[in-house]
């Protein structure tokens, strides 16, 4: 093997670092077949070198694009593998959601017949909306967040969150509906509470309301309000709720008198009363026992004399007394 100094090119120094050569060395490439007694040895020519060296890069460059194709592969198999079962698992989910918001829908519409029938049934005006006009806006074209999904998930889903902004618009208009009819029903139960609809006591009604002979004086005059006979000591009830205004002897001929003020413009009178058995400032419920039946006052005999007032002027007491059995509240 020879020797010699010589300026080594780059290929030759990156051959040498690739075969652990000294660069500045000359090298013989010799080939001993086995059980021969021949041998093949040529210098190691700068062709040659270059040769290999240039084969070995190749070899390199084509592994290194083989291995990072195949990483590629299974990266976009193994994505594809996890977006596929995601795929199905949303399908699934947006199923039950299509088959909730039906149900939801249904619901909705059962709610706005019942809203309609309430409305009828109250005399309630209806909301200027119309229950159809419910329209909602949104995008037409995926974006780059649906990129991953099918264009059929994406239609579907699509007309889902549209069918959720519909729905819940028209639960709003639905509460808000509920809501007023609410406020009415209240409304007309604290006006049905305060409004005269009992008889006051049992008994017979002896003397109704308008122009009679006065039992006492002989005089023909206007009669105020309905007489109902009865035994001492029956009870008597409000009418309705209320509150107290009067609670004690009368100067004007009722004797034991109870006013109460209904607050909507109706008042009721019961005289002759017995005993008393409330105050005045008290509230009262209707059905609350306020006194027991008596004659007290300018009487003939064991009765309730009961007014119904509306601001001033009586009116007819028997308007104000529903049929026995009716059920009032």
């Amino acid at each position: 093997m020879r020797f010699k100094t010589l300026k080594v090119p780059a290929l030759h120094a990156v051959f040498a670092a690739i075969f652990r050569l000294s660069p500045e060395k000359e090298y013989l490439l010799h080939v001993q077949w086995q059980n021969k007694h021949r041998s093949l040895s040529r210098p190691l020519s700068p062709t040659l070198t270059r040769t290999l060296t240039g084969v070995a890069a190749f070899l390199a460059v084509g592994l290194g694009c083989l291995v990072w194709e195949a990483g590629y592969w299974a990266v976009k198999e193994i994505r594809y593998h996890v977006a596929s079962t995601r795929h199905h698992i949303q399908l699934s989910e947006l199923r039950d959601i299509q088959s909730g918001l039906k149900n939801i829908e249904s619901s909705v519409e059962d709610a706005f017949q019942q809203e309609q029938r309430m409305r009828a049934l109250y005399g309630i005006n209806f909301l200027g909306s119309s229950q159809s006009a419910f329209g909602v806006g949104g995008r037409a074209y995926p974006t780059a967040e649906d990129a991953d999904l099918s264009r059929g998930l994406y239609e579907n889903l699509f007309h889902a969150q549209l069918k959720g902004r519909q729905l819940r618009g028209k639960l709003d208009y639905t509460l808000r509906n509920f809501q007023q009819i609410q406020e009415f029903v209240d409304y007309r139960h604290d006006v049905w509470d305060r409004t005269p609809s009992v008889s006051p006591a049992p008994g017979n009604w002896t003397s109704g309301f308008g122009y009679r002979v006065h039992p006492v004086s002989g005089k023909y005059k206007a009669h105020t309000g309905l007489d109902i006979a009865g035994t001492r000591w029956t009870p008597v009830h409000a009418t309705a709720n209320g509150r107290v205004t009067v609670s004690g002897a009368d100067r004007g001929g009722y004797g034991n008198l109870v006013v109460i003020s209904h607050g909507n413009g109706y008042s009721t009178k019961y005289g002759h009363l017995n005993r008393i058995l409330v105050r005045a400032g008290q509230n009262v419920k209707r059905f609350d026992l306020i006194g027991y039946m008596g004659s007290t006052g300018i009487s003939t005999g064991v009765h309730l004399h009961y007014e119904v007032v509306q601001g001033k002027q009586p009116i007819n007491p028997e308007k104000f007394i529903l049929p026995t059995g009716l059920v009032v509240d």
